[in-house]
């Protein structure tokens, strides 16, 4: 760990470099540099104490690396990968549940029994939903999976573990009649919400919520007729470029009716940013505040269901009018294919899982038609 100390020239101070060894996770060398140090003896003694706990870290013995301090390495791997919302909430079940029951086992002697273990006692110890433990066991195995990757450890102890059947929720969806209820009433509410169009784009397309209110106009493409799903608003109201998966950057084909009702609005937003002038705040959004910044998720779906509550219908989800728009979409014999692409779905079998609800009552008219086509 050779490193040198020099004085800049340009600022008077105290700087240093020195190697600091390779990435375990990158496998690439890694420099350590400091800056601004008012003296030479200030710089040597910090590079000093830098040196001796990197060399702590680089001549641990992998024999008693426990999982817990792994993990801190891993985690800070995961924080450029994923989602902020995502990873925070990973953070917190890994501190709050698996790092208090799994953290003080060496990694190298964590064997499936112990998993298994720890799996069956949030099974029947906590009041965990099955769908957050499997969420929380998905942290683990990803853990350990990228440990073999390592050569940490000869196999992943998380695979082959038994999970709790997961209870699919029934999807509450609307009708055709209660869409296009909806759909007319609402013309007649008294200063329509701004968040209507937003609301219609769903139920045209299916498009989740975070691509609508990340949607810009030049995403938009009039004469064609299609919109394009390139970024997408967080929770926390950030843009972010891309979607949620490869599948979901995609381009999805509107009717006229959605056409003439994005063209109207436009028109809207346009007095909007002349009225703001230099105070428009311009990423050129669809659905936006009236100052053009982006909308706060969770305000959007408070307009949506003040709307539903004013014209009367059931009480869905937001996210309901996606399955609202596929199950519709199905139900008027789309194919599924079709339907998936549209979905933004990775494959088609997602869409069939998903949906399977609708697929037995269409079984009839299926025999129906074949009595038609065959004759006997």
């Amino acid at each position: 760990m050779n490193g040198s100390i020099n004085k800049n020239k340009k600022t008077g101070k105290w700087d240093f470099i020195f190697d600091g060894g390779t990435d375990p996770f990158t496998g690439k060398r890694k420099q350590i540099k400091r800056r601004g140090f008012e003296s030479k003896r200030h710089a040597v003694d910090v590079m000093t104490k830098l040196k001796a706990e990197r060399l702590e870290n680089e001549f641990l013995d992998l024999t008693k690396m426990t999982y817990s301090r792994y993990m801190e390495d891993w985690f800070e791997e995961r924080k450029n990968r994923l989602q902020k919302t995502t990873f925070e909430i990973h953070s917190i079940y890994y501190r709050n549940v698996i790092k208090p029951r799994l953290g003080h086992l060496k990694v190298q002697q964590i064997a499936p029994i112990q998993i298994q273990k720890f799996i069956n006692d949030l099974v029947n110890d906590t009041n965990y939903s099955e769908h957050t433990i499997h969420l929380i066991f998905r942290i683990v195995s990803a853990s350990l999976k990228k440990a073999k990757v390592l050569k940490l450890i000869k196999d992943n102890p998380a695979v082959g573990i038994a999970l709790p059947k997961i209870k699919r929720k029934e999807i509450r969806v609307w009708s055709l009649e209660q869409v296009n209820f909806f759909i007319s009433q609402a013309k007649k509410i008294k200063r329509l919400t701004r968040c209507h169009i937003g609301f219609l784009i769903s139920i045209f397309t299916g498009m989740r919520q975070g691509e609508i209110l990340g949607l810009r106009w030049k995403d938009i493409d009039f004469d064609a007729q299609t919109i394009f799903v390139r970024q997408t608003l967080t929770q926390y109201a950030e843009i972010k470029a891309g979607a949620k998966n490869e599948a979901s950057v995609r381009s999805i084909h509107i009717p006229n009716k959605l056409v003439d009702e994005l063209k109207i609005y436009r028109k809207q937003v346009v007095q909007e940013k002349l009225f703001h002038g230099q105070s428009y705040h311009d990423n050129d959004l669809v659905v936006c505040t009236r100052d053009g910044k982006p909308m706060i998720p969770r305000n959007f779906r408070k307009e949506f269901y003040n709307l539903v509550e004013k014209v009367g219908l059931p009480k869905i989800r937001f996210h309901d009018l996606r399955h609202t728009h596929a199950t519709i979409l199905i139900q008027q014999n789309v194919n599924v294919k079709l339907i998936s692409e549209r979905l933004g779905h990775s494959d088609i079998e997602t869409t069939l899982n998903t949906y399977s609800h609708v697929l037995p009552d269409m079984q009839k008219s299926v025999s129906d038609k074949l009595d038609k086509i065959i004759g006997m």
